[in-house]
């Protein structure tokens, strides 16, 4: 079996089949896509019924996990290629995808990953941007170089960047199974940012390869784990940071992955602060600041002693003197 494609999906049965159908005609004779449906109560398994006449689809059903890192090692565990792509339930894969990634595993051989470019579009399929990677420190400085479209990325300067942006987007990428089996899947105990966190254990140990050419279209939605807010993501990010601290591949990488904790507990303050819970706000500021003294950390601690209502009344002050 040459590729897997991995697809976890939690009622999402109306964007599932669209994305299915986007998958067929990309699969070869020797490729499977396994569908992992993760306690989904929409009648998924009911919507994917047609494709399984196709021996190239299979569906495993679970109950909900909470995460997608189950279903993904689920996923993983079922498939019988040699080549593990994981693709989110409600994206849209674009031609050349499964065939030019094979191909850039088997031009590098030491490759462990291999991510791509891609698009982005709504909830109603509208184009949102067709070169999401760019301005990606990374990704700009590989075309800067004059690097061609396929770009074998060593170790160190992978992980080195990722503490400083998660330039990995998760439907576009692909694991030797090897390797997948080796780090030994996703973290369960994560309820999202397990994907990050496996970027970070396969780098720190391998290349890997990028090709910069847009191979999926990434759906926006109200609703996904990566529009939700910051009190609902920074938790489990922070976790997949803190790990990093524990074995720093250098000393500007830890900087860097305390930089991006104080970020996330910076978030977490201000959404407290939106909602009026100026003291959770404090205490989650001085944990930023306890990772990365910023000005703006500070003002937003002095504005949570003021308040909301206090905040407003020097804003009117200031506006009445020209401030």
């Amino acid at each position: 079996m040459r590729a897997s494609i991995i697809i976890p999906s939690h009622n999402c049965r109306e964007f599932l089949i669209q994305t299915l159908e986007s998958i067929l005609r990309e699969l070869g004779p020797h490729d499977e896509v396994v569908i992992v449906d993760d306690g989904s109560s929409d009648g998924t398994k009911e919507k994917v019924c047609p494709f399984l006449a196709d021996e190239r689809f299979r569906y495993f059903y679970q109950d909900a996990s909470g995460g997608p890192a189950s279903p993904r090692n689920v996923g993983a565990l079922h498939a019988r290629g040699e080549y593990l792509f994981f693709f989110d339930s409600d994206d849209l894969m674009l031609p050349g995808k499964v065939t030019s990634t094979v191909a850039a595993f088997e031009r590098f051989p030491q490759s462990a990953l291999i991510f791509t470019n891609f698009g982005c579009v709504d909830e109603n399929g509208e184009i949102l941007d067709m070169d999401f990677l760019e301005g990606y420190e990374l990704i700009d400085k590989i075309r800067s170089g004059g690097e061609p479209d396929v770009a074998l990325i060593d170790a160190r300067t992978a992980c080195s960047h990722l503490a400083r942006q998660n330039f990995i987007g998760t439907s576009g990428v692909a694991i030797r199974s090897s390797i997948f089996s080796k780090m030994g899947g996703f973290d369960e105990s994560l309820k999202n940012g397990d994907d990050k966190d496996m970027w970070f254990r396969i780098t720190r140990r391998y290349p890997i390869v990028y090709l910069d050419k847009e191979y999926h279209l990434y759906r926006i939605r109200e609703n996904s784990i990566s529009r939700g807010g910051a009190l609902k993501r920074a938790d489990a990010r922070i976790r997949v940071l803190e790990k990093q601290l524990r074995d720093p591949v250098s000393k500007a990488f830890a900087k860097d992955i305390r930089h991006q904790i104080a970020l996330n507990y910076h978030s977490m303050a201000y959404e407290l602060f939106s909602r009026g819970d100026m003291r959770a706000s404090r205490e989650a500021l001085v944990q930023a600041l306890n990772h990365s003294l910023q000005p703006r950390f500070l003002s937003l601690y002095l504005k949570s002693l003021l308040g909301r209502r206090g905040v407003a009344v020097i804003r009117s002050l200031k506006h009445r003197v020209g401030m």
